[in-house]
């Protein structure tokens, strides 16, 4: 696991002079994030650490993952690409190189949302059946505008999608997205969030013939499905590897409906067709899916 830098507010707001009172907001996987000012407005502000390549007994070696700069430039690329008002935007810096006390860094800004991740929100309560529609229609919006980049997003999951405080939802985070058309990023590993992995994501072998947009609609099943119920369906706590794999391939959960008092049978029926064992189980199309849970949410 790559060190994350420790960075101060002072020190970013000497190293980049367009940057105004910065606040930090967290830190996870490779990056730390804080919220800076530019030109008046508020935006979220990314640093993950650079490589450094050393050169030893005529070997270029990399003390960091030299994957940290290919993932950071196709996030910053799906951002200012996808068109879609649910996924979030590049902002006004895109992806540059810095060195700030010393530590070399790669930085890129983008829009601060204002809100809650459904991972914090799944802490207090689960999800109307109203807003799991929402929910379902507006990250369907993102994952077929990301499909239409021939990309798909490969870690849809609760604290990947943000609740805005005007009641809409917006798609975070492009950095593991799997680009149909290009090289692999992952070198061989799964790489992602596995408890939300679709069951042809386990099949490296095959997974650049058989993966498209429907293994992003697996994981948006499977964090609707969490979201309503309040548990995940096929993830327990404490099961092992070979337990999980083993549910994801074979196990199909109890429907939502059986599970939440008053919940709409035919939106707990689109949840498990989204969980599909087969890409060729669920939606053929994006507009197919969002057209169904339209027709829920117009009966709610």
């Amino acid at each position: 696991m790559v060190e994350l830098p420790n960075l101060t507010p002072n020190q970013i707001e000497s190293a980049i002079t367009s940057v105004s009172d910065v606040q930090p907001l967290g830190r996870g996987g490779q990056k730390i994030v804080f919220s800076g000012e530019i030109d008046g407005e508020r935006y979220a502000l990314k640093f993950s650490r650079a490589p450094i390549e050393t050169v030893e007994s005529d070997e270029m070696e990399s003390e960091y993952d030299p994957d940290v700069v290919v993932r950071a430039k196709r996030e910053v690329e799906t951002m200012r690409q996808c068109k879609s008002p649910h996924m979030v935007k590049l902002g006004p810096i895109g992806l540059e190189f810095i060195e700030i006390s010393g530590e070399r860094l790669i930085f890129f800004t983008e829009e601060l949302i204002t809100g809650s991740d459904l991972r914090q929100i799944k802490r207090g309560r689960c999800l109307s059946a109203i807003e799991v529609v929402r929910l379902g229609v507006q990250i369907t919006h993102a994952i077929a505008a990301i499909w239409e980049l021939k990309k798909v997003h490969r870690d849809i999951k609760p604290g990947n999608i943000m609740l805005r405080n005007d009641g809409n939802f917006v798609l975070l985070d492009a950095g593991l997205a799997f680009d149909k058309a290009g090289d692999s990023l992952s070198g061989g590993f799964l790489v992602g969030t596995r408890i939300y992995f679709s069951p042809e994501q386990f099949d490296y072998g095959n997974r650049r013939t058989i993966m498209d947009f429907r293994s992003d609609m697996f994981a948006l099943g499977v964090t609707m499905y969490e979201m309503a119920t309040g548990d995940h369906p096929f993830y327990t706590r404490g099961d092992g590897s070979e337990n999980f794999f083993t549910k994801v391939m074979k196990f199909h959960p109890t429907p939502p409906h059986e599970l939440v008092d008053n919940f709409p049978e035919d939106l707990s029926a689109i949840i498990m067709r989204m969980l599909g064992k087969s890409p060729h189980l669920r939606y053929r199309k994006c507009e197919q899916l969002i057209e169904r849970l339209n027709a829920v949410g117009a009966t709610s």
